[in-house]
C-alpha cells in the first residue's frame, strides 16, 4: 500500500526535521499538489492537497469526524493564489482505518486531471468515510457479522453469479444497502441466515418485515449451517478473494462489489484479524416463506407495536424446504 509504506518512511526519518511538516509527494504526473505528510514533533499524519483558491468555493464545508479533521491553511510556500487542504488523523484509534480512507481518496485522485473535480471528488470520498466512521467500529466486524457476511458471499457465489453473471450478480446483493431482505430479484427474494450452533439451531429474525413477502414474490429464507474452527476451513478474507476473482474482468461489477463490502464494514486491512477462523460449510437448508411459515409479519401486530426481533426453529421450518435447483429456476427466470 502506497500510502502505509510511504508514511511509514517519513516516520522513520526522525532526524530531518524537530518540528514542521516531512512531506513527500504523490502523483506526479497531475499539475496540482497531492502530498503524504507528517507533523513533527507529534508525528501526526496527514494529506495534503494544493489548489488554487478558486478550486475551493467559498461557502464549501467539509466533512467533520470525531477521528479526522480538514483544515485549510496557508502554508509558506503558498502564494495568495493557493490554498492547502490538510486531512490530518485525530484519533489514533482509528489509524488503520485513516491509512484505507487515505489510500482510497489518493486512488480516486489520480486519474483526475481538473483540480476543481478534485477537491470535490476529496469531499465526496469524506462524506462517504464519514458515514462508514458513524456506522463501524474502527477494530472491524464482530464474529457474528463475519459470519454473516461469509453466508451471503457463499450464496453470492455458489448460485448468484453462476446463474446471473458477475454484473446482475452484485446487483442484486442488495442487504449491504439497507433492504428489508439480502438479495432481492425481480420476482423473488432471498434472505440469509447463518448459524455455527450445533443441535437445535434457532435463526433470529431482525424485524417484523424481514419475513414479510408481501411485495418480494416468492421469498426465500437460506440456513446456512458452519462449522468453526481455528486455522481450518475457508475464512473470510479467502471467500472475499474468491467473489473478487469471479468478478475481476467486469470493472463495473468490480467497483460495485467493492462499494457494498464497505457498507457492510469489510475492509482488507482488518483482514489479519478474520484469518484465523475458518468454515466448513455443514448444512445448507432452503424454506420458501409462505402460509403458516413460522414468523411475525407487519400485518399480525397490534397498533403501537414495532421494532421486532424474534427467533425461529430451523426444525420448525423444514416441512417448508426448497431444493436448490428450484431456487436456481426461480432467480434464473427472473431474466431469461
Amino acid at each position: 500500500m502506497i500510502v502505509q509504506d510511504t508514511w511509514k518512511l517519513l516516520e522513520q526519518d526522525t532526524e530531518a526535521l524537530s518540528s514542521g511538516y516531512l512531506t513527500r509527494r504523490l502523483l506526479p504526473e497531475l499539475k496540482y499538489d497531492v502530498f503524504l505528510a507528517i507533523e513533527k514533533p507529534a508525528n501526526t499524519r496527514l494529506l495534503m492537497l494544493r489548489v488554487r483558491h478558486s478550486s475551493v468555493g467559498k461557502g464549501t464545508v467539509f466533512p467533520k469526524s470525531s477521528s479526522f479533521e480538514v483544515r485549510r491553511v496557508a502554508l509558506p510556500n503558498d502564494s495568495e493564489t493557493y490554498v492547502t487542504i490538510q486531512l490530518l488523523l485525530t484519533n489514533s484509534r482509528f489509524k488503520d482505518i485513516f491509512t484505507t480512507l487515505v489510500q482510497d481518496i489518493v486512488d480516486h485522485l489520480a486519474p483526475l486531471a481538473n483540480e476543481t473535480n478534485a477537491v470535490a471528488e476529496f469531499i465526496m470520498r469524506l462524506r462517504r468515510w464519514q458515514a462508514f466512521l458513524e456506522k463501524h467500529n474502527p477494530e472491524g466486524l464482530s464474529q457474528t457479522q463475519q459470519q454473516g457476511l461469509y453466508g451471503e458471499l457463499w450464496f453470492l457465489r455458489q448460485v448468484v453469479i453462476p446463474q446471473l453473471g458477475s454484473r446482475k450478480g452484485i446487483q442484486n446483493w442488495t442487504g449491504p444497502i439497507g433492504t428489508q431482505q439480502d438479495f432481492q430479484f425481480s420476482n423473488c427474494a432471498v434472505e440469509v441466515k447463518t448459524t455455527v450452533e450445533k443441535q437445535h439451531q434457532k435463526l433470529t429474525i431482525s424485524s417484523e418485515r424481514q419475513l414479510d413477502d408481501t411485495g418480494t414474490g416468492t421469498l426465500i429464507l437460506l440456513h446456512l449451517s458452519l462449522d468453526v474452527r481455528q486455522g481450518r476451513g475457508e475464512s473470510l478474507p479467502e471467500i472475499v478473494n474468491s467473489v473478487r476473482t469471479l468478478v475481476e474482468n467486469d470493472p463495473i461489477a468490480k467497483e460495485e462489489l467493492e462499494t457494498l463490502l464497505l457498507e457492510v464494514g469489510y475492509l482488507d486491512i482488518h483482514a489479519p484479524r478474520y484469518e484465523e477462523i475458518g468454515y466448513t460449510q455443514r448444512e445448507v437448508n432452503y424454506f420458501k416463506v409462505e402460509g403458516d411459515f413460522p414468523r411475525i409479519v407487519e400485518a399480525d401486530l397490534p397498533n403501537g407495536v414495532g421494532d421486532v426481533r424474534y427467533s425461529i426453529s430451523v426444525a420448525e421450518c423444514k416441512r417448508f424446504s426448497l431444493p436448490e435447483l428450484d431456487v436456481i429456476s426461480l432467480i434464473g427466470c427472473n431474466y431469461e
